[in-house]
């Protein structure tokens, strides 16, 4: 009975081992993971996927869009630059999310999800001004 207990308990153990080896076989050296905090949430590790030229320059052209960011901020159209990954935290900033990053060299899919929500917003509010 006792060999019984430490066949289990081994195994329990072992289990933990398998689950890093198969994750560390998905994961390269190319990916780029980012911690970021979004309110009231806990941390998160989220990995960055690499932009295509035309996902960065649909995101830049949302990013001028927007009236909280200066156009200047965003330089160099369909390039994931310093100043354009900049530009991206500052607006996800204003919307209450930080990353523990200076620089991004990817977009996540909330980063995604978020732009395009503000976009929508600053779209119709601008719609409605011109309307009055």
């Amino acid at each position: 009975m006792k060999k019984m207990y430490i066949v289990v308990l081994a195994l329990f153990f072992a289990i933990p081992m398998l689950a890093q080896e198969e994750t560390k076989e998905k994961d390269t050296k190319d990916d780029v993971y980012v911690w970021c905090m979004m309110q009231n949430k806990k941390g998160k590790w989220y990995k960055l996927e690499k932009p295509t030229p035309k996902v960065v320059t649909d995101f830049q052209d949302k990013l001028v869009y927007l009236k909280f960011l200066n156009p200047y901020d965003i330089v160099e159209k369909g390039k994931l630059d310093r100043a354009t990954s900049d530009a991206i935290l500052k607006l996800e900033k204003i919307k209450g999310v930080t990353y523990e990053s200076k620089e991004l060299v990817g977009f996540t899919q909330g980063m995604k999800n978020r732009v395009n929500l503000m976009y929508h917003m600053a779209k119709r509010a601008a719609e409605e001004k011109e309307k009055q």
